[in-house]
């Protein structure tokens, strides 16, 4: 064996026998500290786009329920009365075929 072969197997056997006394815990602020650059980044790619549009559609999706509703109580509001229902014949216009 060589003088650095030697020398290697000196140092690795040193280094099992090392004990590890690193804390396990992060530094202090470690975690907000990564949540704060996380959010800082910019949405990446195709799930921005996503959002983007899932936010307009939930925007129209409700102004066609508030349109749908309006014109709803509007017709309501607007049914003619009961004695106009009376003269009205619709299921005898609609069975009379002949």
């Amino acid at each position: 064996m060589n003088r650095f072969d030697h020398q290697w197997q000196k140092l690795t056997a040193l280094a099992r026998q090392a004990a590890d006394d690193r804390a396990a815990a992060a530094p202090y602020g470690f975690g907000p500290r990564v949540a704060a650059q996380a959010a800082a980044l910019p949405p990446a790619g195709l799930t921005a786009v996503f959002e983007r549009l899932a936010l307009r559609g939930l925007v129209v999706a409700a102004a066609f329920s508030v349109a749908a509703i309006a014109f709803g109580l509007f017709s309501f509001r607007s049914e003619p009365s009961a004695a106009d229902a009376a003269t009205d014949d619709s299921v005898g216009e609609v069975l009379d075929l002949s």
